[in-house]
Order: structure tokens, then sequence, then C-alpha cells
């Protein structure tokens, strides 16, 4: 496994870090952020597409397509998707060949998501890459899909070196139509990516991947939250309150933080009194005193200011109890770690998460 990563592990070639960073989108939340990233992102060129709709990478210009066949099949559970997956690992396998970080992008709950996203980051753990999920969870009120979230995100977590929350719910923009609010979500995420993976624009400096990678390998949660503040004077505190505030909507000790990134957005008038200002005031809101902040600055948002903040420490989330199986055994003093190819009995399990 790799632990120690230096300098020149990533040698800034022309434009990137060319195939030793990979980042793979899986499913069409997955597809579309990665694509979205691939736009933003001059130092990120390796990108690989897995999904079983072609409607999902049909626009893409940058990046290696992975089409599942599972149209004859259906996509009725995640189980299925996987074992038609299984039939592509050998093209998995040979775009994380000179990978020494892997970044998972999926959005959890869907059967694309849900099913392949784990295989995938067991092949990256195998090949010995520092692998990171970065999961869209999904909204409260699509049940249905918890169930699978929830087993998906404990896979994910056995298998990955660092795991990153994101709630759908509180990203979207209510008064916008839905297909743009989604649009806008996906805009979002990718945007927040960039800044903190290390953007190249005139007028700012971010902490970069190797301060990323580091602060990412923990067994912990860790949690992305955003906030936008429309305004045309600087608003930087108030930004870094809202986005403070979608921790509570997580479910999350906010006094666990042990580390925080935050990445402000703003216009060029920036003061370093209203950055100081802004981070300083973290502290009073997340973690218990000792604390690790670091920050990065955008100064080309005219109009607009954006709170960017990467929090880790998190020993749950409201999102552990999405797996109903997982938390009866928890009930029952069982810890087993169990996929959705496993053979249990279901009925029973179900049965009592429905009285629990």
């Amino acid at each position: 496994m790799l632990t120690n990563l230096k300098l020149d592990d990533f040698p800034l070639s022309s434009p990137g870090y060319g195939n030793k960073v990979t980042v793979i989108g899986v499913g069409s939340a997955g597809c579309r952020i990665t694509q979205q990233l691939s736009r933003e992102s001059k130092l990120l060129e390796h990108f690989v597409y897995v999904t079983c709709d072609d409607h999902d990478v049909a626009n893409v210009s940058r990046g290696e397509r992975i089409i599942v066949d599972a149209i004859s099949a259906g996509k009725e559970s995640p189980y299925k998707v996987r074992a038609l997956a299984a039939q592509k690992l050998s093209e998995v396998k040979h775009q994380l060949n000179a990978s020494r970080v892997v970044f998972i992008i999926a959005g959890l709950g869907g059967s694309v998501g849900s099913g392949i996203a784990p295989l995938i980051a067991a092949e990256a753990q195998a090949k010995g890459a520092i692998t990171v999920a970065i999961l869209v969870m999904p909204f409260g009120f699509e049940k249905p899909k918890h169930f699978f979230a929830g087993g998906a995100l404990k896979q994910m977590r056995s298998y990955c070196s660092g795991v990153v929350l994101i709630d759908n719910e509180e990203l979207i923009n209510e008064k916008l139509p839905l297909i743009d609010a989604f649009s806008l979500v996906n805009q979002k995420i990718a945007l927040a990516l960039n800044k903190l993976l290390g953007s190249t624009e005139p007028n700012e400096f971010s902490k970069g991947l190797i301060n990323m990678v580091d602060f990412l390998k923990t067994k912990s949660y860790s949690v992305l939250c955003l906030a936008d503040i429309e305004s045309s004077e600087i608003r930087c505190r108030e930004a870094v309150i809202e986005a403070v505030k979608h921790l509570d909507k997580i479910v999350v000790d906010k006094h666990e933080a042990s580390r925080s990134i935050v990445h402000l957005c703003a216009d060029k008038s920036v003061t370093m009194k209203e950055v100081i200002s802004s981070i300083g005031g973290l502290s009073g809101m997340i973690g218990d005193g000792t604390m690790q902040m670091e920050y990065g600055l955008s100064a080309n948002s005219p109009g607009q200011t954006t709170a960017i903040i990467l929090a880790t420490g998190f020993s749950t989330t409201k999102f552990d109890d999405y797996d109903p199986v997982d938390r009866i055994l928890r009930n029952k003093g069982t810890n087993m770690e169990i996929g959705f190819d496993s053979s249990l009995n279901w009925q029973s399990l179900l049965s009592d998460a429905e009285m629990s």
C-alpha cells in the first residue's frame, strides 16, 4: 500500500498529472459530475466513465468509456448490475494500471452507483492505489434507495482510504426547475473538487492534491459542504456560517471535526481581514478547539461569495441508518461484513427492521 506520498510522486507535466491520478465517474450522477470536473480541471487528465447508459457519456470529450450492458437483464438491483460489470473488470484494471491515486465519484442509491462503485474500489485497493470515494447520497424522500445506498456506503468505507459524503438534499435549489437544479448541483460539486484539488486559475491559491490526499486518508467520515451568498459585497463569514449549517442536517457531532479545509470564492476586493475573520470563526462552530484548519482562496467571483468546507473526523452520520439490516445486526451485537451478493435471511432481518 502507498502511505507516504512525496511531491515528486506527482510531477506537474503540461498540463497535469497524467495517469498517476485517475478520476472514475460511476453511474449517471458520477459521470455527469466527472464530466463537469474534466471541463474545469487543468491538472487532472485521466478520466474514466463507467455506466450502463450510453446517454451518460454521449457528450464526453475527455476520457475513457466503459459501458456495462444491462439493457437485456434490466437494472432491478445492484447485485445484478455488479454481476454484469464483473465482465468489464479487465477494462477497469487496465485503466488503473499506472494509478497512484484513484477518485471514485458516484451517486449511491441507484443500481449502477451502488452496484459498481464498490467493485471498482476493491480493484483500486488491490492495485495498491490510494482510493478516495466521493459519494452523493440520495434524498430523504427516496426511501427505496436508502437500503442499497447504506449497503454500498459500508462497502466503500471498507475498501477506500477515505470517504467524502455529499448530501444531495443540501445542495438542491428548490426554486429552479428540476433539470436545472440537478445540473447546478453537478456544477457546484465539480467546482468544489476542482478548487480543493488544485485549480490553476489566476488570482487564487489552494491546498492542492498532496494535501487533499493526506487530509482524506482517514477511516472517519469526511463531509463536503457548500454555500453561496448572492451579494455585490464580500460576505465570506456569512457563506461559511451557511455552509456549516449543512453539518447539522447530515447529523454529525460537530465537535468530532479534527481537520478542515475552507476554500473561499470571492471577488478581487476580498481582504486578509475578511478571510481571517471567516476562517477564525469556523473554530468556534465546529471542532473541540484543537481542530487543524487550512484554507484556500479564489478571487474570481464577482457578485457572489462561495464557501467550500471539507471537514473530517466524524464517526457517524444519518446515512449509517440507511441500511436497516446493518442497523439490526449492530443492535444484535453482530459485526458482519456483508455485500449485496451475500446469502442471508433477508426477510427475517427486514421484518426486524420494520419493527425497530
